[in-house]
């Protein structure tokens, strides 16, 4: 029901875009051509500064608060002594699966990532690993036979098929479905397990699990008041292969992954790709729905429309580590697959409210929740509408020789060092980051030369992916929408090696 919204993305779209250009106009309504007149509304520059200098000061401050609350946070990831284990071990028994999904992945990549999950420690019982495969991978067999003979004795394993049936598109989000509906079957109605003691964890192909993300999982899910109605979920991870990006992508990886390991203080990330939640809950939900290309944040979504709006993710302090897509014609595919999942996520929400009986807070909570989002389609609007003014500021006061006006100004200056300050704590952080918790993964790690290409190039950088792997996308998405009339074709981004790329297709 939600495609009949399509259409209206575009115009909608430019619609708010257009009431956005309001306060680049009016600060350029009034500029001034000598530093001490008075701007818009009788202020000068004295009449701004104090207030400038505050706001500085607290956002200087809140960005200090939110990397001393995630140096806290992270501290107990990067390895944990045993007697911290043995706590892990006597937390409540749980039964752990760990579904991944794949459709004809190199032999090596789901290798490591079954060997990661055969490591786990901290659980009373060894997890259940299920190789959540198509019926069309004629490779499936050979890598299930072989992935049992590897983890033999650490990991039960078992596989099951997906074939699409009529009408049924092709993608994560309906292989996951098929996958969980038959460990429900097999676990639940057959052997009388207690659906809200079962833990599913989501995992691509390519995920290299820390050692402690499941027990992790498992107290996290243990120490909420009631646990078993929310989404748990690590910091967003694709370092594994770093250095076979080029600066651009890297710089992009960079920027993204840091946003979600250190989020704002009141604020909580949205899962991407690797998550967990009670099979029970799963069930509640209409397990996975087949046709929704951003399977995880639909998932989440759905979560809140189930707790009538309130908030339903946990974060969880273990990290799982994939790869990422390195090439910027790849990487800018995955971005259109990312911003059509978000248009056809906002028609969505559109549609819960003219489809359903659901009530308007419940709603309203939804759809602010999902605007608010990261890479949600408003986001990317005021993204847009940001660049457009800066634009229009760029070219009074550097073509038109304008001055700005006087209250601006401090502003600006107040604006500009905020900015500074955070950039300074991003790359404090990310060296940190890199020499304690990604101390645990085989990743590629980038030389010092590197390092400091990525410090110097990083304003830049952000500029430019913005508008290549973000505005672009998002744009490309609005006009296939209004203009295409289908839905866009699901494509598994090729990642991993440069070896592996021709055999990654699509799913």
């Amino acid at each position: 029901r939600a495609v009949r919204f399509y259409k209206y993305m575009l115009p909608a779209s430019l619609g708010v875009l257009a009431a956005m250009m309001a306060p680049a106009l009016w600060a350029l309504g009034g500029p001034s051509r000598h530093p001490g007149e008075r701007g818009v509304g009788g202020m000068s520059t004295g009449d701004v500064l104090g207030p400038a200098c505050l706001l500085a000061s607290v956002s200087m401050l809140s960005t200090l608060a939110t990397y001393v609350y995630h140096w806290f946070r992270f501290s107990r990831t990067e390895a944990l002594h045993a007697i911290e284990i043995l706590e892990l071990e006597a937390a409540p028994p749980l039964t752990h699966v760990v579904v991944v999904c794949a459709y004809s992945e190199p032999l090596e990549v789901l290798e490591r990532t079954f060997e990661s999950i055969a490591a786990q420690r901290g659980l009373q019982n060894n997890p259940i690993a299920v190789l959540a495969s198509e019926a069309r991978d004629h490779t499936r067999h050979n890598s299930f036979a072989h992935l049992q003979s590897i983890t033999k004795g650490r990991l039960s394993i078992c596989m099951t098929e997906h074939e699409l049936e009529e009408g049924e598109p092709a993608g994560k989000a309906s292989n996951e479905n098929f996958a969980v509906r038959a460990v429900h079957r097999k676990l639940i109605d057959d052997l009388g397990l207690d659906p809200f003691e079962v833990i599913i964890t989501i995992a691509d192909a390519d995920s290299v699990f820390s050692e402690t993300y499941l027990a992790q999982v498992g107290t996290a899910y243990c120490n909420e008041p009631d646990g078993r109605r929310l989404i748990y979920k690590g910091p967003l991870n694709v370092y594994r292969n770093f250095s076979d990006a080029g600066l651009l992508v890297q710089s992009l990886e960079l920027a993204r992954c840091h946003a979600d390991a250190f989020h704002g203080l009141f604020s909580v990330p949205y899962p991407y790709s690797n998550y967990s939640l009670a099979l029970g809950f799963a069930s509640e939900i209409g397990f996975w729905t087949p046709d929704a290309m951003p399977e995880d944040i639909h998932t989440a979504n759905k979560a809140i429309v189930n707790s009538f709006g309130s908030r339903t993710t946990v974060l969880v302090n273990a990290v799982i580590c994939n790869d990422l897509v390195p090439t910027i014609g790849e990487r800018y595919a995955q971005a259109k697959r990312h911003q059509w999942g978000s248009l056809t996520e906002l028609a969505w929400v559109v549609a819960l409210w003219t489809e359903t009986g659901l009530r308007f807070p419940a709603w309203w909570a939804v759809f602010a929740s999902e605007s608010q989002r990261s890479g949600s389609l408003p986001s990317a609007v005021m993204a847009l509408a940001c660049y457009v003014q800066v634009s229009i500021c760029v070219y009074f006061v550097g073509v038109q020789g304008q001055v700005l006006p006087a209250h601006v100004r401090p502003l600006l200056w107040a604006a500009g060092v905020s900015v500074l300050w955070s950039w300074i704590w991003f790359w404090v952080a990310e060296l940190a980051y890199w020499n304690t918790v990604m101390r645990q993964f085989p990743a590629q790690r980038p030389s010092a030369c590197r390092w400091a290409l990525l410090v110097l190039a990083s304003p830049l950088a952000y500029v430019v992916n913005n508008v290549l792997f973000f505005i672009l996308p998002t744009l490309h998405a609005l006009c296939h929408a209004a203009f295409a009339g289908h839905e866009l074709v699901y494509r598994t981004a090729p990642k991993g090696d440069a070896a592996r790329r021709p055999l990654c297709g699509i799913a």
